[in-house]
């Protein structure tokens, strides 16, 4: 399963990647986060950890696995034999920024366990890539 989002939004690239890495605070212009707290107390780096609580969903732990400051960043909830993988993207792209927020999952169980949640998935990263825009389109007005 592949779920994926994108949007233009003219706030510059430096400014939705502050807004995207600074991931502890996404509760406050996402309804899909509750909180996420840092296990690693590292920042936003490959093998960071962070506790991640969603409605309807039960506490996860997700690990960064890849990270490029102000271009991407991917995270990762380990399951057996696989795992449910996020990765968000920002580039610059004639004139504005473009970013893309994904959701996959890989391996059999979490292939199962997404097929399960596969609409609440999907409403997630729709809403998430909605209020990212939203946040970011805001601060450019600014």
């Amino acid at each position: 399963m592949r779920v994926a989002e994108r949007f233009d939004t003219p706030a510059g690239p430096d400014i939705v990647w502050g807004i995207l890495a600074d991931v502890e605070h996404w509760r406050e212009w996402t309804p899909t986060v509750t909180e996420i707290k840092s296990l690693s107390q590292d920042g936003l780096k490959v093998g960071a950890r962070y506790r991640v609580v969603q409605p309807k969903l039960r506490p996860s732990v997700y690990e960064v696995t890849e990270c490029v400051p102000n271009q991407r960043f991917t995270w990762m909830q380990k399951l057996p034999g696989g795992g449910l993988i996020g990765d968000h993207r920002v580039s610059k792209s004639n004139g504005a920024t473009e970013v893309e927020l994904s959701f996959r999952s890989e391996g059999l169980i979490a292939n199962v366990v997404a097929g399960l949640f596969s609409k609440l998935i999907s409403g997630y990263v729709a809403t998430e890539a909605r209020s990212l825009k939203s946040r970011c389109d805001n601060v450019a007005r600014r």
